[in-house]
């Protein structure tokens, strides 16, 4: 370890550790810091070369270095340390929100936190660090203490309750390391098993803190599965050790042994809880499905037992639906007919304009006889037609007036006075289809047929106040009319 070695412990170890599958093929980690922490000592001891240096220490923008490293590829990025208040510093926090946000696709496995021996995270900065990349910033968080030979007699645990850092090393899962002198034996193993030992995704993403329950699954059995291939990789790798006649005499390669068997039991330590952890998360994850199930079950009763109401409910419908059709067919036949019978009652009333002297007789003889028939049936609900007055001396040239008043409206206005007529035929009794695309003579022909003189009068006196047409010339129009059968305006 740093010191000159005797022949006996030259012996080769195996290629080193070439033949140990490690847990992760690939590993993207952020490195984030303070000014001075010892970011760049960490990076170089992780990638084991000195990637890093004296001149890219004040940078103010990340730098990414990609290096292989006893069989896993490592993306390292440093973020630009920040002195004394980041919350201050702009640039710094965009670079690491920048860094652990977007500089990989799937985010990165772990947030590397540097922190020198003897100097503090403050509380107003662990709050930022919180703020930009929220609290679950804390479960991919490895805090690796630098120069830890400045410990003296300590070791870190007191070094940890003495500047009661305990609740930062708590919120980062106990997940924590020391470098001493610059020694980067076994950082990246460690950094590895710290990482296996997270009880959270993969990787840490800004965009996406919810966990699956089926993804975490799916990613903790392949996880375990790569940890039993190392410690398969590790015992053939010790077997091999124990096969060198040279091992029993060597003491380096005694203690080298002695360090594998502490990484297997490390090793079956992560399995043993991540086993755990796949069972309670399985039996969680079925628990819920059970229950989505049941759920689904229910709704779909639900769902069928509302289905069934409305099919009971649509078949009632239609058989109604079948009867009130028939009345209203039968209703339509009795209305043309009396259609056809009073437009042919109002056609002689309107010859016999110039008789003066046979008004009155005609008038109650023929009102009294369209009355008798129009009472013996309901149109339509509760629609009657009703007979009006025959024509009187005062009312002579109305016809006439009726046409030029309809010319006096404007297309818009003639519309308005169809609108009221269609949806109140229990007042006019003229329905939609046969007036709709009546022009302005039909519909006053229509309209006089319908209700006679003296109630065209007066039913056009009030469409046109609906309209509403209340202007002077208007009124002119009307008045004569509304004098001579005692009405005004």
């Amino acid at each position: 370890m740093g010191s000159s070695a005797s022949q006996e412990d030259q012996v080769p170890l195996l290629k080193d550790n070439e033949e140990i599958q490690p847990i992760f093929e690939e590993l993207k980690l952020v490195l984030i810091g303070s000014q001075g922490a010892g970011k760049n000592t960490i990076a170089n001891a992780i990638l084991k070369e000195k990637a890093f240096t004296f001149w890219t220490s004040y940078k103010s923008v990340h730098i990414k270095k990609t290096c292989t490293v006893s069989g896993t590829q490592i993306h390292l990025t440093r973020t630009p340390g920040w002195r004394g208040d980041l919350s201050r510093s702009e640039q710094t926090k965009q670079e690491i929100v920048h860094c652990v946000q977007s500089l990989y696709s799937s985010g990165p496995h772990a947030i590397l936190l540097a922190l020198k021996v003897n100097a503090v995270l403050s509380e107003s900065n662990i709050n930022t660090l919180e703020n930009l990349l929220t609290v679950q910033l804390w479960k991919h968080t490895i805090v690796l203490f630098t120069y830890g030979e400045k410990l003296g007699g300590y070791n870190i645990e007191d070094y940890i309750r003495c500047q009661q850092l305990q609740p930062l090393i708590k919120k980062c899962g106990e997940r924590y390391f020391v470098i001493r002198n610059n020694d980067s034996n076994q950082i990246i193993e460690t950094i590895q098993e710290l990482v296996a030992r997270k009880n959270s995704a993969y990787y840490f993403k800004l965009s996406a803190q919810t966990e699956v329950n089926n993804t975490l699954l799916s990613d903790w059995r392949r996880l375990v599965e790569r940890i039993k291939s190392k410690i398969a990789s590790l015992s053939a790798f010790k077997e091999n050790l124990l096969s060198n006649p040279n091992t029993q005499n060597n003491h380096s390669l005694k203690r080298l042994l002695d360090l594998k068997d502490a990484e297997i039991k490390r090793l079956n330590d992560i399995v043993e809880e991540k086993e755990r952890e796949i069972e309670r998360l399985r039996s969680r994850y079925s628990r819920t499905q059970e229950l989505d199930l049941s759920g689904l079950h229910r709704r779909i009763k639900e769902l069928e037992d509302q289905l069934d109401t409305m099919s009971s409910e649509l078949e009632g419908k239609n058989t109604e639906n079948k009867i009130l059709e028939k009345q209203v067919k039968e209703k339509d036949a009795k209305i043309e007919e009396l259609k056809t019978e009073l437009q042919m009652q109002q056609q002689k009333a309107i010859d016999w304009r110039t008789h003066d002297d046979q008004n009155a007789a005609v008038h109650a003889g023929y009102l009294s006889e369209l009355c008798q028939d129009v009472s013996v049936v309901a149109i339509r609900s509760q629609t009657q037609i009703q007979l009006q007055a025959l024509p009187s001396k005062a009312l002579l040239g109305w016809s006439d007036t009726l046409l030029k008043i309809l010319n006096e409206l404007s297309d818009e206005d003639l519309e308005k006075i169809k609108y009221f007529l269609f949806w109140n035929t229990t007042k006019y009794g003229i329905c939609r289809s046969s007036a709709e695309h009546k022009n302005r003579v039909k519909l006053a022909d229509q309209m006089l047929k319908q209700w006679g003189e003296e109630q065209s009068v007066l039913n056009t006196r009030d469409l046109v106040k609906n309209i509403p047409r209340n202007d002077d010339a208007m009124r002119e129009l009307f008045e004569p009319y509304l004098k001579s059968i005692g009405e005004t305006w």
